[in-house]
């Protein structure tokens, strides 16, 4: 049985953690969350948040094997953590070693069935394996759990593009702009889809917003 005075010891090491990182002190952050691991009263829920913190303390620092090592640690320490599996996907989709991610992606889904983001990256790596068929499949799959997520939308039309699909594409460009109209990326797919139908003037007028919105967006972000 864990004392008292233990738990306090570890609520301590906890926060003094966590105020480290919120201060941007990577180091010291880094050492909390090791002295916590090597707590010899630590829950192995406790070790694998604190491989968790690590591992993302490491990808600031630009070190990806270590954050990489440390993501591994937390699933092994818990192997129902979805998100050390979330965390090892992004990782490997960045590599753009989309079939690894793959792996991480389905087995974080298995804990976590209806996160739409992760969801939709999925969908991403198997449009980047041009496995189009899959990759369509799994932006559906985002859309039924949400029906207003622009990006599967956005995705799904540029996956339908690929295969010339082109209505069907159209459809998804068109539901991207209506819940987002200043979406420059989904006006200018749906006007080079329009220009290969042959329908010059929307497709110019699709450009035509897409340079405003990007336009302003840049002018924007100089503020």
């Amino acid at each position: 049985m864990i004392n008292m005075n233990t738990n306090n010891e570890i609520s301590d090491l906890v926060v003094k953690a966590y105020k480290h990182q919120k201060n941007g002190d990577l180091s010291l952050a880094i050492q909390g969350w090791n002295a916590l691991i090597n707590h010899s009263s630590t829950d192995k829920e406790l070790i694998s948040n604190a491989f968790l913190n690590l591992g993302n303390l490491h990808l600031q620092q630009g070190n990806g094997d270590l954050a990489y090592e440390s993501m591994a640690k937390a699933i092994s320490a818990n192997p129902n953590s979805s998100e050390a599996f979330f965390c090892m996907a992004y990782m490997e989709q960045e590599k753009e070693n989309f079939n690894e991610a793959i792996n991480f992606f389905e087995a974080a889904l298995k804990l976590k069935p209806k996160d739409v983001g992760a969801i939709n990256n999925l969908g991403n790596c198997y449009d980047r394996l041009n496995a189009a068929d899959k990759a369509i499949n799994t932006y559906s799959k985002a859309i039924l759990i949400d029906s207003k997520y622009i990006a599967a939308y956005y995705n799904r039309g540029n996956a339908y593009s690929k295969i010339a699909k082109d209505e069907l594409a159209l459809k998804d460009f068109n539901k991207a702009i209506e819940l987002d109209n200043n979406f420059y990326q989904a006006y200018y797919n749906r006007g080079s889809v329009l220009e290969r139908l042959g329908k010059k003037k929307m497709a110019e007028s699709d450009f035509k917003n897409a340079k405003k919105i990007a336009e302003d967006e840049i002018e924007k972000s100089k503020k």
